[in-house]
């Protein structure tokens, strides 16, 4: 009785153990959307909006620039193999965001959130329009989940215009995705969780304006600042765990051996 109680604690503490092993663990990455002259510090990836081809900006078609990131670091500064482009947002960053984030928003660096990226689904002077913009990610792990959590800020605005943005992913209906007021926004953020890669180890976001974006002609939406957190497999675990239980079956079969 004693031997199958050890064996039972033994069990138990061998299941919780491989559990909490995290199979192709990282850590946070964080990535900075918005102008060229205002990187944040620190261990951040940045995509540079503004264009700095001449002519600047060149506005001929907002579309001719693929903005790449080939390698990630995350918030360690360690390389991850995650590839990010861009594409499809205005060829120019906006500069209003707040620089005192706080709530949700506190886990940003305020230089990431006094930036956006940003687009627009309705005139805006003579220049093209850009309703929607797309961000590709690859090299993921198709194993593993993602969670995105985005934040975007524009203050200094009146409080009938609502310039709410949504992140979908691609292939989903409009106004089923994360939505996001960025009008005089300083503390709450949009998340998507647990989203899975394709096989090929890809996922693909669209960034576009809102349902309830109102109050201004040209349709602004943005997008300032991103974490991606990844949520590991637990294959590892499991087959540890499935180990032990084997392990702990061939010393009861033994042991019923040598009664017999």
């Amino acid at each position: 009785m004693k031997l199958n109680t050890c064996r039972a604690l033994l069990l138990a503490v061998a299941i919780g153990a491989a559990l909490a092993v995290p199979a192709g663990a990282q850590d946070a990455m964080f990535i900075d959307f918005g102008d060229s002259a205002q990187p944040t510090p620190g261990n951040y990836n940045h995509i540079f909006v503004n264009d700095t081809t001449p002519p600047n900006p060149d506005m001929t078609n907002p579309f001719d620039d693929v903005l790449f990131i080939a390698d990630l670091i995350d918030e360690t500064g360690a390389n991850t193999g995650i590839s990010l482009s861009a594409e499809g947002f205005f060829k120019g960053s906006n500069q209003s965001g707040t620089t005192a984030p706080t709530g949700d928003a506190a886990i940003f660096h305020p230089q990431a959130t006094r930036d956006n990226a940003f687009g627009h689904a309705g005139p805006f002077g003579t220049n093209p329009l850009t309703p929607e913009a797309l961000l590709t990610f690859t090299g993921l792990n198709p194993l593993n989940t993602y969670d995105f959590t985005f934040f975007a800020s524009r203050v200094g605005l009146s409080a009938t215009d609502i310039r709410e943005t949504e992140y979908r992913v691609l292939g989903t209906p409009n106004n089923t995705g994360a939505l996001l007021n960025a009008s005089n926004n300083t503390s709450n953020v949009a998340q998507l969780l647990g989203l899975s890669p394709s096989g090929a180890g890809e996922i693909q976001l669209l960034v576009d304006p809102g349902p309830n974006n109102s109050g201004n002609a040209s349709i602004f939406y943005y997008l300032g600042a991103l974490r991606i957190d990844c949520i590991p497999e637990p294959a590892s675990g499991v087959l540890l765990m499935l180990g032990v239980v084997g392990v702990l079956m061939v010393q009861r079969h033994r042991g019923a051996g040598r009664r017999a």
